[in-house]
């Protein structure tokens, strides 16, 4: 175990290099994993996305198709180039993490922070290109903006704050629960009560819209599909019978994602700074608690009524961890051994937790069944390379889909990673792909394959509605290396029915060539 001294300067030093060699070697292997696995579901989605870069999806802000173009330009089309800027943007985040704990709560806390983030396993699988990692970035970035002007006074942090929000925003929707947040933080006390004063608070408002302009013009332009699409999460209501259950799924996914000590101290941590705000030493929590308690009561209150994905808090567990360094530290003090005991035993249940999910995903000694989430990653490219065998041996010109978004990810971005001129398209939901330039299949040509999803198994149905002449042409597995994963079907079809021509987007009537 890693040991935290004093707020020394030469022992913050030492203990500073040897954290950052601990981070690196803990990048190392995150870009190991990254580049040797395959990608997940909404990996594949958003790699499509990056082809054609747009100010919205209908999903989610645009940070995670430009995080994934900007890869691809760097390291090439494939995994690790869809990766690249996510582990890169896990240095960052630990690097504002440490700033902003060493400005609000001294070194000590600083470091352990830094410490205990990047041994739990929600950093470990942060190279997973999601809107995750930007989300959390910005978050992060805008509450060491705020711990700057805290230190030093220096209004104009307000301006830097705004603009982290902005792009926040352009990352997951869930970073407007930041606006209530701050709010809150400036009329919590009389003293930031005070900074409503400052020119440059409400400047940072409106720098946040300016930035996160493109994205309300692009919902704008399609009917506010976008926030529509998120908005129906929210929930209201009447109390559900089944809020203890999405409580305590609640607390075990967050306790999965950071670990139980790492959440234990969190909360512990979060009820230190409520019990008395006011104290001078616990003065510089307000800035990463107080701004994140809107979040943390709205997810609350979202068990009432229904689940809370484990992912949704991700963007509030990097301010939170200086939350938990706090009470840890504040532990350490009073009982040395039990707050030595207590960081030995996160960092081994985080990096014991993490380890087996790299074993499992480039190696997958384990039958984990629909539990494990690996086997998204597994048997796509030899998936893809049976699909361009069949379109070569059969004349088929492009590849259609239906109803899995996912699936079509993974078949494009598999194509694209080996430079393969079929295209693909998902025959319906048309609002889904919007960023897609208009597909005429008359122009591409005739026949296509239609590829069956496993959602249909195991009695798939042939694409009749669609097309009037289908036959089948294969059934396939894809294999996961040790086992069946997934049986697929696969059609040659022609002549597209009218309401092939309405899943794209087209008129109904459309006749038929």
């Amino acid at each position: 175990m890693v040991a935290i001294a004093p707020d020394s300067a030469s022992a913050a030093r030492l203990n500073l290099t040897i954290i950052a060699a601990i981070l690196l070697v803990l990048t190392l292997f995150r870009l190991l994993v990254a580049a040797r696995s395959g990608l997940v579901f909404d990996e594949g989605y958003y790699t499509f996305w990056s082809e054609r870069l747009a100010a919205g999806y209908l999903d989610h802000p645009p940070a995670v198709a430009v995080m994934i173009a900007i890869g691809r330009f760097l390291a090439g089309d494939n995994p690790l180039g869809v990766r690249l800027v996510a582990v890169v943007m896990g240095l960052v985040l630990s690097g504002l993490i440490w700033r902003t704990g060493e400005l609000l709560l001294g070194r000590r806390a600083a470091l352990l922070a830094v410490l205990w983030y990047n041994v739990a396993p929600v950093a470990g699988l942060d190279f997973i290109t999601t809107p995750d990692p930007p989300s959390a970035l910005f978050w992060m970035a805008t509450v060491w903006a705020l711990a700057e002007f805290v230190a030093s006074r220096q209004r104009n942090w307000w301006l830097v704050a705004g603009v982290m929000v902005g792009l926040g925003l352009a990352s997951k929707y869930t970073v407007a629960f930041l606006a209530p947040g701050l709010i809150l933080l400036l009329l919590s006390s009389p003293e930031r009560r005070r900074w409503l004063a400052y020119w440059q608070v409400w400047a940072a408002g409106l720098l946040a819209i300016a930035v996160f302009s493109p994205v309300i013009w692009w919902n704008a332009r399609h009917g506010w599909a976008s926030f529509l699409f998120q908005g129906r999460r929210t929930v209201t209501g009447t109390v559900g019978a089944a809020f203890f259950g999405n409580f305590g799924d609640f607390l075990g996914g967050q306790a999965l994602y950071m670990t139980p000590v790492f959440l234990g101290f969190a909360i512990a941590g979060i009820a230190m700074f409520l019990r008395a705000p006011n104290r001078p030493d616990r003065a510089g929590l307000a800035v990463p608690i107080v701004t994140a308690l809107p979040a943390l009561a709205y997810f609350c209150y979202h068990t009432l009524h229904a689940q809370v994905d484990a992912n949704w808090l991700i963007p509030l567990w990097p301010p939170l961890s200086l939350a938990a360094a706090f009470a840890a530290v504040a532990l350490w003090e009073r009982r040395p051994r039990l707050g030595q005991f207590a960081s030995a035993l996160h960092i081994a249940i985080g990096l014991a937790a993490t380890a087996v999910v790299y074993v499992q995903a480039l190696y997958y000694p384990f039958q984990l069944g629909a539990s494990d989430r690996t086997s998204e990653t597994r048997g796509w490219a030899a998936f893809d390379a049976r699909l361009e065998q069949l379109a070569a041996t059969h004349g088929a010109h492009w590849i259609a889909t239906s109803r899995d978004y996912a699936a079509t990810g993974e078949i494009a971005s598999y194509l694209l990673f080996d430079h393969s001129p079929l295209a693909v398209r998902q025959i319906d939901e048309p609002v889904r792909w919007t960023f897609l330039p208009p597909f005429d299949a008359d122009a591409a040509g005739w026949p296509a394959l239609f590829v069956q999803t496993p959602a249909d198994a195991p009695h798939p149905t042939p694409p009749t509605n669609f097309f009037s002449d289908v036959q089948k042409i294969d059934s396939f597995r894809r294999d996961g290396g040790n086992g069946l994963l997934e049986t697929w079907s696969v059609y040659l079809v022609s002549q597209p029915k009218p309401a092939f021509y309405a899943g794209l987007g087209e008129p109904a009537s459309k006749p038929a060539p």
